[in-house]
């Protein structure tokens, strides 16, 4: 007896057992071999033992380890194993999630932690990516929203995938159920509420939101949101971008998330301490009269009236227990402001008797006016599946192989050529690094600028940039007045409406900021200043909106754009290949932008020379037509010159 005790000790020893119950009554169990498998609660193995490693159920999954994978030698596992690779299983033993990661946490709310190449990130239990690895640390799930670490800085993310607060705090707790996380930044500690701001007290957050309309509150968090839903994950393909976005979902994501912050908006303005107080029974109406009053400390004397329906053969009793009465309120947002819905009231004897508000209706309807462009969420996949037809059947397009030259050499211009086809944010622009090539070389053959006159980006980022400027500053010295410049610019632009700045973006403008691109209006202020005879800047794309491969920019109505933002200096002259509201969209055959295929073949047909004038009308008669062709759009090229010159531009020759 005491020897089998003895090896019954050693095997329990050996097997380990789990923290806690789970909650599908499996825990881990080791076998004599190392192995890792799962029983139930009377010992019986339910899962063979198979793993490298085994944690615990959590929503239904569990992470195991496996050697199923393939991990480079600097995985996180060293020398272990070149294999080792942890993925899910559900109670049946089934793989439901690949063993891919470096590691994997159990699931919180919906997600867990995931490590792949040393960065975390998260997913869903389809195995999703919600948050892509780019975090040194993160939490699980709590309430909503996870703490994440980025070089050393703690922030937030939520459930739809998005930084609720920037990674910019020494210290951050979880959140609580009151929407509040603690925070700390060196000497200063303070709180954040699920608003994403940062507060010295809890109270001052309450007593904000409590001061302000539900618009003032929800409407440019809903817009934000939106916005960025709609914009394409990284390495999301368009016909998965077209499943997930579109006229349907769109109106669902955008009444989710108005419901969702009208949630924490009521939550913030619910009665702390409410007293009700009824007055005389009306039996004509059958009600009691009933004076809500909020006692708590920040109830700033807030006052309801209500009309509670009670039979009238009940009325005396329900007076005689109106103490014992136990009182729930349900809420909704009313003239732009929190309002009782509900109000039930519980009795002894099982007696409930429930006010509703007459301007309550269950079936919610938006609450806001959000001023939505005229949306059409249905070119990106048009331009997708014209760039798959026409590129299987096109060959090398006629202005790339049969470039003109120009014996004349121009001594006296200087240009700049930036393409920028892959952004960090996953948004791409089709074609653009073939633009910029073809345009270099037409530079060099039809406009004959000397090579150490010409300055070329691929893919330029926000340091890029920095050093074209210092190059045109440095070498403006030898600026004159017969100096002209040409820049020409493919990839994507904003217009900041912030600071009233045309910007043409560098590759990394998610992480840099948008102000980290070549602002226009900074460009003319400088050309100016050197005095030179003439500037001709080319921009294939919008200033806003619409990206070239149809992805939108912004969903909403922004106000109008004033002229002077968009109006160069003097003897400087703009060709846009769109309007704010339009694509500067791709011409596949050709493997251009519609804008740059037709700007080369105006110079290609025009070998010696040509006006501003006769290039502009070129270029925007062919575009509209075949934007129009191909798509069933509208995309009409525009030109900006100073208000001085009026229509002296067109006689600029180029």
């Amino acid at each position: 007896m005491r020897l089998m005790l003895s090896v019954l000790l050693s095997a329990a020893q050996v097997a380990g057992s789990v923290v806690g119950a789970q909650d599908s009554g499996l825990q881990p169990y080791r076998d004599w071999f190392g192995s890792y498998g799962y029983v139930d609660s009377l010992g019986n193995i339910v899962v063979d033992c198979q793993f490298d490693d085994a944690k615990n159920f959590s929503e239904g999954l569990a992470a195991v380890l496996s050697r199923g994978g393939s991990v480079s030698e600097d995985g996180v596992f060293g020398q272990l194993s070149l294999t080792l690779k942890w993925g899910y299983v559900d109670t049946s033993g089934l793989t439901v999630i690949p063993c891919r990661f470096d590691f994997a946490d159990q699931f919180a709310g919906g997600y867990a932690a995931v490590m792949s190449g040393n960065r975390w990130g998260f997913i869903d239990h389809d195995g999703d990516t919600l948050v892509t690895y780019r975090y040194d640390e993160v939490r699980r799930f709590v309430n909503g929203y996870a703490a994440v670490c980025r070089n050393g800085l703690w922030g937030y993310v939520d459930t739809d995938g998005n930084e609720l607060v920037p990674c910019r705090y020494d210290m951050a707790e979880d959140f609580g159920s009151d929407g509040f996380a603690a925070v700390r930044r060196a000497d200063s500690t303070g709180f954040v509420f699920r608003d994403g701001l940062w507060y010295a007290t809890k109270d001052r957050a309450l007593n904000w939101i409590r001061g302000i309309p539900f618009s003032v509150y929800a409407k440019d968090k809903v817009m934000n949101r939106v916005n960025e839903w709609q914009l394409p994950e990284p390495g999301e393909t368009v016909p998965d971008w077209e499943a997930r976005v579109n006229d349907e979902t769109f109106a669902a994501r955008l009444e989710g998330l108005e419901m969702r912050y009208e949630a924490e908006y009521t939550g913030a303005n619910r009665l702390e301490d409410p007293e009700l107080v009824p007055g005389p029974y009306d039996a004509a109406s059958g009600t009691f009269p009933v004076e809500i009053i909020d006692r708590g400390d920040h109830g700033d004397g807030r006052h309801f009236h209500i009309d509670l329906p009670v039979p009238a053969d009940e009325a005396r009793e329900i007076a005689d227990t109106w103490k014992r009465a136990d009182a729930q309120f349900r809420y909704f947002v009313s003239d732009d402001h929190t309002a009782l819905a509900q109000v039930t009231l519980d009795f002894p004897g099982r007696r409930t008797f429930t006010w509703t508000s007459p301007d309550y209706n269950p079936k919610r309807t938006l609450l806001l006016d959000y001023d939505l462009e005229d949306l059409d969420f249905t070119l990106p996949g048009k331009i997708y599946r014209r760039m798959m037809q026409d590129e299987a059947d096109s060959a090398a397009a006629d202005i790339d192989t049969a470039v003109p030259e120009r014996g004349r050499r121009s001594s006296d211009m200087y240009a700049v050529v930036i393409a920028n086809e892959n952004y960090t944010t996953g948004m791409t622009v089709p074609y653009a690094l073939n633009d910029g090539a073809v345009f270099r070389e037409y530079c060099r053959s039809r406009l004959h600028i000397p090579e150490d006159q010409t300055y070329f980006l691929t893919n330029a980022g926000a340091g890029d940039i920095s050093s074209l400027m210092q190059w045109l500053d440095k070498t403006s010295r030898v600026f004159d007045a017969d100096t002209r410049i040409l820049l020409y610019f493919s990839g994507q632009c904003l217009l900041d409406k912030g600071v009233g700045e045309t910007y043409l973006l560098p590759v990394d403008y998610a992480t840099a900021g948008v102000q980290s691109g070549l602002g226009l209006s900074s460009l003319y202020s400088r050309i100016s200043q050197w005095g030179v005879d003439d500037a001709l800047i080319l921009v294939d794309a919008s200033y806003g909106k619409i990206s070239r491969n149809g992805m939108r920019v912004n969903v909403f109505r922004d106000r109008d754009t004033p002229q002077e933002w968009l109006r160069p200096k003097d003897r400087i002259v703009t060709f846009y290949a769109a309007g704010e509201n339009e694509a500067a969209l791709p011409y596949p055959k050709m493997r251009h932008g519609l804008f740059t295929y037709f700007l080369l073949k105006a110079l290609q047909q025009h070998p010696e020379e040509i006006s501003f004038g006769a290039l502009f009308d070129f270029i925007s008669e062919n575009v509209r037509t075949v934007a129009e062709q191909l798509y069933g759009v509208v995309q009409r090229p525009q030109v900006w010159s100073s208000e001085w010159d009026g229509e002296a531009w067109r006689e600029f020759s180029l």
